[in-house]
């Protein structure tokens, strides 16, 4: 005889049990594996193998505290090679020091000496108070040693995080071996022979070439390179100016040196943009037809130096003397 069941009696109040939900069996074993270990991946393993690395300061941020993040981010990337490295600072804050010692932007260029393969891009811009302090005067603390770095493509540096920089290529014998391009601007310091021997010694592919420094203790520069196709040049301070170029294509010349050399027989494009004497400013060996040449009523004499011009872009102050020169060098032409 089959036992009795025994009927339960519950309470008035009392809820009638609730059944229990099925289990759900989950995702099998490797699955629940493959999810733990993704929830334990940091955001630092996923952008230190990251082929390009962009650091931008926030307008906001001091400089005090920025340099610190980018250690911290540049200390975490773990690839051996990097194709692009971007670190930016610019800020319109005033009213307090906010200068970048040198000795913390060092790092930087040490590791992208080490990694970049492509593009080095830093542009640092703060405010500054400008004062008298020349790099002879805060010696070491204004220097910047530039590192060779031997497979970059690319590099531009804008410096204004100081009241000065004395930039300074690393003496080491090796080369900027792969480096096409080349940009520098800023409260950037440079010496003739430093810069002479970075451009016509250690950057034997460099095809272009903008630089917007002053000169200090030595004054000559001589840029003789066989690679390059444009040449921008706004250097201060340039006592004699030599280039020997014969692959150039394109000259850019924004402060007159106060004497120059130059021989370009490729030369189509040129711009002067200062007074010019051709007793102190000679073109040898330079292509006597151009396609545009861009200058002012202050270097009229220089159409002479070429015996074609497809398109002259001329600047004159409309007084009496620009009206004067330029009527003058109309009436030349005909």
């Amino acid at each position: 005889m089959p036992p009795r069941r025994r009927r339960l009696r519950r309470r008035p109040h009392q809820r009638p049990p609730r059944r229990a939900a099925a289990r759900d069996p989950g995702p099998p074993p490797l699955r629940r594996r493959r999810r733990a270990h993704q929830r334990a991946v940091s955001p630092l393993a996923v952008w230190a193998h990251l082929r390009e690395l962009h650091l931008v300061a926030p307008p906001a941020a001091a400089p005090a505290s920025f340099p610190a993040t980018v250690d911290a981010a540049l200390g975490g990337y773990l690839a051996p090679t990097l194709e692009r490295l971007g670190v930016s600072h610019h800020t319109v804050q005033q009213g307090r020091d906010l200068r970048i010692p040198a000795g913390r932007i060092s790092p930087w260029l040490r590791f992208a000496a080490e990694r970049v393969v492509g593009e080095l891009n830093l542009y640092l811009c703060v405010p500054q108070t400008f004062y008298d302090f020349t790099p002879e005067v805060l010696g070491e603390e204004a220097v910047l040693e530039l590192p060779v770095c031997q497979r970059a493509k690319r590099i531009e540096l804008h410096l204004q995080y100081a009241y000065t920089t004395w930039l300074r290529p690393q003496a080491s014998g090796l080369l900027f071996a792969a480096l096409t391009s080349l940009k520098i601007d800023g409260y950037v310091h440079m010496q003739g022979s430093d810069l002479t021997a970075l451009v016509s010694m250690q950057c034997p592919c460099l095809r272009d070439l903008d630089l917007f420094i002053t000169l200090i203790a030595i004054f000559d520069v001589s840029i003789h390179s066989n690679s390059l196709h444009r040449l921008e040049l706004k250097v201060l301070e340039t006592s004699h100016l030599e280039i020997l170029a014969p692959s150039l294509e394109e000259l850019v010349i924004s402060n007159r040196p106060m004497e120059a050399q130059i021989s370009a027989p490729k030369l189509v494009k040129v711009a002067w943009n200062r007074a010019y004497d051709p007793r102190l400013h000679r073109f040898f060996d330079v292509g006597h037809k151009l396609q545009l040449l861009r200058t002012s009523g202050q270097a009229l004499s220089l159409t002479k130096q070429f015996d074609e011009v497809d398109e002259l872009d001329l600047s004159v102050y409309l007084n009496s003397q620009g009206v004067l020169a330029l009527t003058n060098f109309i009436t030349s032409c005909f």
